[in-house]
């Protein structure tokens, strides 16, 4: 993995980054400049489209989009909320794009957030049984992460997520100047997903996100410009490399990426989604750092780090909702979505991430344990001798060296 350069005058790339295996390929552009929507023309020119939007991205940059259509008639403004994430959000699109009469060579455009992104991603995939489609992310989740994959989902049934497609897109457009307008809020639930990717793939970008993010998000990334196009470039970087080796789930279910991910959907759920998802992530990674100090994976010091930082980001890292029949429930879900095992990602201190494949593992004790350090930390590091006592399996990537 490519070390991060230092953070005084960084200029991130303004060129194309390939995600590619046997089966697909596409290209994510950063883009800078308040005219960067100008970037999407040639890849619609002389196409059919139709383009979803938010209602928040048409009042702040409705001009915008609309250089895309001066008709309007190809524009769908859709409610695009975790809760409104749904089938029948997925059909509007569908209905909208019959009656304007895409034909196999339409393409569908993304203009917002992650929800836009799955709904659209999902539409594409069903119209026609498959079109192309070009995400805009306008979040910092998207940016970082959301946009960047091959897959598309709805809610369904309490279940986040639940269906969905592996459906890549054509182009995705990374425009930083969008974060400008974005509510602290949403940038702080980004940065849970850059911690995340931090942690697990490089500590060098984890070093950079500890001295700058405070101030990115008081400023809206007006400040420090340099260190915010980095984090954010860097970021988008290390998801595609994570990605694009088992861009399908079907090459195994050891995922990096799926750190912060295992209790979160259920605590997102319970929360009747009053809990943002990056705000999920958050409480899921300072669980799963708490367990890992119970395992003497990690330092309480490194630890507390990440707890520290979370919280200095305006993160939560802890819920009345997180109880032990919760993430017990969790582990079950998990096991099932990943083949048959947890795969709970577990930092280490001393070496690659890894990967708890045991359920039993983790039994109440250690939860309960667990649940207790969030409050109030303690704990001492153990010996790479843990690792072979739970059967814990090593991943590729190293995670936290030295600040």
């Amino acid at each position: 993995m490519a070390a991060l350069p230092h953070d005084v005058g960084l200029t991130p790339p303004r060129s194309h980054v390939a995600a590619a295996n046997r089966r697909t390929a596409y290209e994510v552009v950063f883009q800078e400049g308040a005219s960067a929507l100008l970037a999407l023309r040639p890849w619609i020119a002389g196409q059919d489209h139709l383009v979803v939007t938010t209602p928040t991205v048409q009042a702040l940059h409705g001009g915008a989009v609309a250089g895309l259509d001066p008709t309007g008639r190809r524009i769908l403004v859709l409610d695009c909320t975790e809760a409104s994430k749904t089938l029948q959000q997925v059909e509007r699109v569908c209905r909208r794009a019959h009656e304007l009469g895409l034909s196999r060579g339409g393409v569908l455009l993304a203009v917002g957030g992650g929800v836009c992104s799955d709904i659209t991603t999902l539409a594409a995939s069903w119209l026609r049984r498959g079109i192309r489609h070009v995400r805009v992310p306008t979040t910092l989740v998207g940016q970082v992460d959301a946009g960047l994959g091959y897959k598309g989902a709805v809610n369904f049934d309490g279940h986040k997520s639940y269906l969905g497609c592996f459906h890549a897109p054509a182009h995705v457009l990374i425009a930083p100047d969008f974060l400008r307008t974005l509510p602290a809020r949403h940038q702080r639930e980004g940065f849970a997903e850059i911690v995340k990717i931090a942690i697990v793939c490089d500590p060098d970008l984890l070093n950079l996100v500890d001295r700058h993010a405070e101030e990115l998000v008081r400023t809206s990334f007006a400040a420090p410009r340099a260190a915010g196009r980095a984090i954010v470039w860097q970021s988008a970087l290390l998801m595609l490399r994570e990605l694009e080796q088992n861009p399908y789930e079907d090459q195994g279910y050891e995922r990096l990426v799926d750190f912060g991910h295992t209790f979160s959907p259920l605590l997102e759920a319970a929360s009747a989604h009053r809990l943002s998802h990056g705000e999920a992530v958050a409480i899921d990674m300072a669980l799963t750092m708490a367990l890992s100090a119970e395992l003497g994976l990690v330092a309480p010091a490194s630890r507390d780090r990440i707890l520290s930082l979370l919280r200095r980001l305006g993160l939560p890292t802890d819920s009345p909702l997180l109880t032990p029949e919760l993430c017990r429930h969790a582990l079950e879900q998990a096991a099932l979505h990943r083949g048959g095992r947890p795969n709970l990602v577990l930092p280490t201190d001393f070496g690659p991430s890894r990967f708890l494949q045991a359920a039993d593992a983790v039994g109440p004790d250690l939860i309960a344990r667990g649940l207790r350090a969030l409050a109030h930390p303690a704990g001492t590091v153990g010996s790479g001798a843990t690792l072979a006592r739970l059967g814990l399996r090593a991943a590729g990537s190293l995670t936290m060296a030295g600040s």
